[in-house]
């Protein structure tokens, strides 16, 4: 498990201090994927490298497995050279642009952290081994970074990271240099680690839809500030602040809808005795012929402009954009059908 307490880190640059991560409270517990998101700026980068210490926190508490709590003050810990060494050799790394020894072969890569760690040459080879082929590159073990793929790449960064055999890998904006193809792939090998081995994954990203393809929880960050947090499927179904809800639009083709409000398309002109609504579907009514239903038992007529089912977490959430048509009374009573089946109705037009 990971426990932070009341985190701070600033900045003190020569333009001024720059807050980064502002009173951070946050649990993660073992085996899951946590993705931390936010815009550049948001301090998630800060917020994840002080996990492992590579960056300094002012103060706060940090609890990180059989770990003993680290007590920073004044940007100081107590935490001996030893005990550190210990924490960050729990706690793998990866980064978005791979940082690999461009002059070493994939192999050398993978056993860099190995050869400081007093394994003989023979556990090393074996262990680089069982890595490539959970990464699935043990035909590249001769090659050098620069003839890999962008995807291949991080692979070979995912393996160096476990060498050690962490409990916790750390992902910051690993599949943000990647192309959708390379993305897909990394996140489902990410999974299989997570499963496989029982991997803690901290993901850090500024894109939901990799929060939707692969986190359990989630972190929404700005200005420093953790501003939102909870399970992925509950925070799509029901984003509460403002940042959020942008977040959450930008992973759902229903958001187009407001690109064709602005280029006045004929699909979402609006005539009298018509409403443009967003209908919200969340697992306990996905499947129910609420649609059919209420333009029978209501007397309206439903256009659907956009529609969309994604699985998030394992249980579906669904969505669509439709023009309600029918008298004022109709309109207002297939609103409150909608409202006692669970729907959520927000009015677009």
């Amino acid at each position: 498990m990971i426990e932070i307490k009341k985190l701070n880190k600033t900045y003190h640059l020569k333009t001024g201090d720059v807050s980064a991560v502002r009173d951070v409270n946050l649990t993660i517990h073992d085996g899951e994927i946590y993705g931390i998101i936010g815009y550049s700026g948001a301090g998630k980068s800060s917020l994840v490298r002080c996990l492992n210490l590579l960056e300094m926190p002012d103060s706060g508490i940090l609890h990180i497995n059989d770990n003993p709590e680290i007590v920073i003050e004044n940007g100081r810990t107590r935490l001996s050279e030893r005990d550190l060494g210990r924490m960050r050799r729990g706690m793998g790394m990866i980064f978005q642009h791979f940082n690999l020894l461009d002059r070493s072969t994939v192999f050398d890569n993978i056993a860099y952290p190995l050869r400081y760690s007093g394994m003989s040459r023979k556990d090393i080879e074996a262990r680089v081994m069982e890595l490539l082929e959970l990464v699935d590159l043990t035909d590249k073990r001769d090659v050098y970074p620069s003839q890999l793929s962008g995807g291949q790449k991080q692979r070979v960064a995912i393996a160096r990271a476990l060498a050690n055999k962490p409990s916790v890998l750390l992902s910051d904006e690993a599949t943000s240099a990647l192309d959708p193809e390379a993305t897909e792939s990394i996140l489902t090998l990410l999974r299989s680690l997570n499963q496989t081995l029982g991997l803690t994954i901290v993901l850090i990203t500024h894109e939901m839809a990799v929060i939707k393809a692969i986190c359990q929880k989630v972190a929404v960050m700005e200005n420093g500030y953790v501003v939102e947090e909870g399970n992925v499927y509950d925070i799509f179904a029901n984003p509460k602040e403002e940042i959020t809800r942008r977040f959450v639009n930008s992973a759902s083709p229903l958001s187009r809808v407001h690109k064709m409000l602005e280029e006045d398309n004929p699909l979402t002109r609006i005539k009298p005795g018509e409403m443009l609504v967003r209908l919200t579907f969340d697992r306990d009514c996905v499947g129910e012929s609420v649609i059919s239903e209420v333009s029978r038992s209501c007397g309206i007529n439903l256009n659907i402009v956009l529609a969309n089912v994604d699985i998030i977490d394992g249980a579906p959430l669904g969505g669509m954009v439709t023009v309600l048509s029918g008298t004022p009374e109709n309109l207002e009573k297939a609103l409150r059908h909608f409202e006692r089946a669970q729907i959520k109705v927000r009015r677009l037009a």
